[in-house]
């Protein structure tokens, strides 16, 4: 069983990874301390079994490698492992493939006893994220964000590269993060500044905001 670990500390990995020996006896794990290294591995053609991800992650963060993930279609069970227990995030994180997420204050056995669930082909949730993640409102937007893409001439990939540009990210990054050359995700941004009427890139957020393509 080959596991890729995406964690920058340290003494995090080393000790998770005593936790994954307990697996199997033929555990091989993979540590990265950054995202582009664990693209990097992806790339590189390696078979993983399991992916865990924490998402705090200076530079590029864990959203980057989930929105690589889903753009990929890669089939390779990615889990989050975090201190993070925001129900949104943690929801967002599902809707963009993540298998499952896991805290980071869990001990062990319960660490063991999530990932065989996992590794099972089960999505795992503990109980309190879950009861939080029901109370959060419906996401009537999820639903009408097709039809305003359609409306205002956005195509999927352009889209995807119109929500990386509201996160901060460069035009490198963006490749980075979708799989693209930089000569594409700049003529996907050219393209967004004339189908959106603007200049430049924070006028292009800024319209996509006031048009509900984009949180506000």
């Amino acid at each position: 069983m080959k596991i890729l670990v995406v964690d920058d500390h340290p003494l995090f990995i080393d000790g998770i990874s005593q936790v994954l020996k307990r697996l199997s006896s033929c555990v091989v794990i993979t540590k990265v301390m950054t995202v582009a290294d664990a693209i990097v591995q992806i790339d590189s053609g390696k078979e993983f079994d399991l992916i865990l991800l924490d998402l705090n992650i200076p530079e590029l963060d864990g959203n980057t490698l989930l929105h690589r993930y889903r753009s990929d279609e890669l089939c390779i069970p990615l889990v989050i492992v975090s201190s993070e227990e925001k129900a949104g995030l943690i929801r967002n994180c599902l809707n963009w493939g993540a298998m499952g997420f896991i805290p980071k204050s869990y001990g062990a056995e319960e660490m063991l006893t999530a990932i065989r669930h996992i590794l099972e082909g089960n999505i795992y949730i503990p109980e309190f994220v879950n009861e939080l993640i029901n109370r959060l409102p419906k996401e009537e937007r999820s639903n009408k964000l097709p039809d305003l893409l359609r409306k205002n001439g956005i195509s999927k990939k352009q889209y995807a590269v119109l929500e990386l540009l509201a996160n901060g990210h460069s035009n490198q990054q963006i490749s980075t993060i979708l799989n693209r050359t930089e000569h594409t995700v700049k003529s996907h941004i050219s393209a967004l500044l004339q189908i959106l009427n603007v200049k430049n890139r924070i006028e292009c957020i800024k319209v996509a905001k006031s048009r509900n393509l984009l949180d506000q």
